[in-house]
């Protein structure tokens, strides 16, 4: 069962169907969810909040930072610089939900988190 849902990250970053589709959306969460698993261990229902956010917020950075997806979002009407802060505003709250869970997380030289 995933962390969250396609309409969370939607809600969460924006992004329309027009930009990527429900299947290929819940791909980029299934990474998420296992990079939560790996990071924190994983998470049985009732899935908390703060883990809903983390994987909403790790699949929005996920999608932001594709160069691909990265072009189709700023042609939405989004601006580069709206769209590095979106980027620098989620790091920050998956910093901060990791370090609830007591956890130290590092910025990877390609933008995936490491614990």
């Amino acid at each position: 069962m995933p962390y969250c849902s396609a309409a969370d990250v939607r809600l969460l970053s924006g992004i329309t169907s027009d930009v990527i589709s429900d299947i290929d959306l819940e791909g980029f969460i299934e990474l998420s969810d296992q990079q939560i698993n790996d990071d924190i261990g994983s998470v049985t229902p009732p899935v908390p909040t703060r883990i809903k956010d983390l994987s909403a917020l790790l699949t929005a950075i996920r999608l932001f930072n594709r160069p691909d997806l990265r072009f189709r979002v700023s042609q939405t009407g989004l601006t580069e610089q709206e769209i590095e802060k979106a980027l620098e505003r989620w790091r920050r709250e998956v910093d901060r939900i990791y370090a609830y869970y007591g956890k130290v997380v590092s910025e990877a030289p390609d933008s995936l988190k490491m614990v």
